[in-house]
């Protein structure tokens, strides 16, 4: 293969014919021919004629204004005289190039093309092929790193590597140590923390999306800080409802209305005779009677502020009743 084996080309001899070629190949007959004094004589005449013009004196009013726009128009009139010549020459001496550039993509430069692109190919398969292999040894290796850490989370593909064929199996082993060492030691520290165990997995869950535990930190703090601040919010909500319902019970209980019977009336129900009972009996049914609850009716008669009196006794010993 010519490309392997450099001293069989007679690389010398070659690059000579292929030189005496470029120089048989690119030839210019005849130069496009421009008479630049010409042009530069043209220029001058035109910059005296408008110095004749004393533009940057002109003053243009209202009575002027027709003339000067007259002005304008003839020298852009001009102007476009010589620029429709300047293109007529441009496309006169670009002709011949272009076709000279068309003949030479068709039949000199597709061939250097089409063996740079096969060399290419064959030359990035080889070296594909090569940086896989790198790829999958430096894998390995951090594979084992990793469980030797006792790390199970880390993925390869979070590392900031660049594999290359030129960078060295020792240094990119390096820096792989080197990024799992951090790594391990950031869970240390996230373990060495004295928090709860709920707020350190919360912590830990945090680092193992970020890979940064300065921030895992502040993210599970603010989290911390929210949630109490919503526990506070609706604890302050409970207490206002309950300060809002007792003070609306008071409300109701000092305007509800107070009526006073003509006269207070008892009702007795019916008793069964009872019988004496010895003395120790009698005294323990006494005593269980203090405790037992009983209802009665009765109807009370006295001022407004004896009745709020009474009711105001009766709330603060929690005995029920029915107004």
């Amino acid at each position: 293969m010519l490309f392997l084996k450099s001293g069989n080309l007679k690389k010398s001899n070659n690059l000579k014919y292929i030189n005496q070629m470029n120089e048989e190949l690119i030839t210019l007959k005849q130069a496009p021919i421009i008479v630049y004094e010409k042009i530069k004589a043209v220029g001058q005449q035109i910059e005296a004629k408008i110095a004749e013009l004393n533009l940057d004196n002109q003053l243009v009013t209202e009575d002027t204004l027709k003339s000067a726009k007259n002005t304008r128009t003839i020298l852009r009139k001009e102007l476009d005289d010589f620029d429709t010549q300047r293109k007529y020459i441009k496309e006169q001496v670009n002709a011949p190039y272009e076709a000279f550039e068309k003949a030479y993509k068709e039949h000199i430069k597709v061939h250097y093309d089409k063996a740079d692109s096969t060399l290419k190919s064959k030359i990035d398969e080889v070296q594909n092929r090569l940086l896989d292999d790198k790829r999958e040894r430096i894998k390995d290796y951090f594979t084992e790193f990793c469980a030797a850490q006792g790390i199970d989370f880390l993925i390869f593909e979070r590392l900031p590597l660049n594999i290359t064929l030129s960078a060295s199996d020792k240094s990119l082993k390096e820096q792989v140590a080197g990024f799992v060492g951090e790594v391990s030691k950031s869970l240390e520290f996230i373990e060495s923390l004295t928090d709860p165990d709920e707020y350190k997995a919360e912590i830990l869950a945090d680092y193992k999306q970020t890979l940064d535990v300065t921030r895992a930190i502040q993210n599970a703090q603010y989290r911390k800080q929210q949630r109490e601040a919503e526990l506070q919010r609706i604890e302050a909500q409970r207490v206002a409802a309950e300060q809002a319902r007792l003070a609306a019970e008071a409300r109701a209980r000092e305007s509800a209305p107070l009526q006073a019977p003509a006269q207070v009336t008892y009702e007795a129900q019916p008793v069964a005779p009872v019988q004496p009972k010895p003395v120790q009996e009698a005294t323990q049914a006494a005593q269980e009677d203090e405790n037992e609850v009983v209802q009665t009716t009765f109807t009370v008669i006295g001022t407004r502020a004896q009745l709020r009196a009474l009711r105001t006794f009766l709330d603060n010993n929690k005995i029920q009743y029915n107004v």
